[in-house]
């Protein structure tokens, strides 16, 4: 006697990943960093500027924009520092992780001065700790916020201007496919 059991058993989940893009609305911003209170930013078509008025050497301050828990693989956006500005000014654009370090690329640390004065493209992703917030080797995902932080070497009253700040990161989609049909066929000979 032979038997055959034939079963054809169904998917019950399959997770996929893609890539999707975030636009970040610009309105939404908070100000940080230590000098928070010397940074005034403004909105207009689109464009933030954030001036800031810093008193002491290494003053920072900007501005943040809250995620929501992203697994950010990429960040592009628009900038350009004041024409009026006359000391050089580190310009530090981090992505702020679960555990509150705050992660920037020190390769692409950039100049908002008088010769940084027309706009700029910059696309990057953040994988260097900025200023020992974080004792961790790797971020600790999700991101929940991007920042911009002016941190002149000089006490400096300037500005600098952010536009078109789009996000990559992945979405994970779940197929439930627990409705599937479940057939069995037994054969005996």
């Amino acid at each position: 006697m032979k038997k055959s059991i034939l079963v054809i058993a169904a998917l019950v989940a399959a997770i996929a990943v893609s890539a999707a893009e975030l636009t970040v609305d610009l309105s939404q911003y908070a100000k940080t960093g230590g000098n928070a209170d010397d940074v005034t930013p403004s909105l207009a078509s689109g464009v933030l500027t954030v001036a800031y008025n810093f008193t002491a050497d290494w003053g920072n301050g900007g501005v943040e924009f809250a995620l929501n828990n992203l697994d950010v693989t990429n960040m592009a956006f628009d900038y350009k520092g004041d024409a009026a500005a006359t000391e050089w000014v580190s310009f530090q654009v981090y992505l702020k992780d679960s555990k509150g370090g705050l992660w920037y690329s020190q390769a692409a640390d950039l100049c908002i001065s008088s010769w940084n004065a027309d706009w700029q493209s910059e696309s990057y992703m953040p994988a260097d700790v900025l200023w020992d917030s974080s004792t961790d080797p790797t971020p600790a995902k999700p991101f929940v916020a991007v920042g911009f932080l002016a941190n002149p070497a000089k006490a400096t009253n300037a500005s600098f201007a952010i536009r078109n700040l789009k996000l990559t990161y992945n979405a994970a989609t779940g197929i439930d496919n627990a409705n599937a049909e479940v057939k069995t066929t037994k054969i005996i000979r």
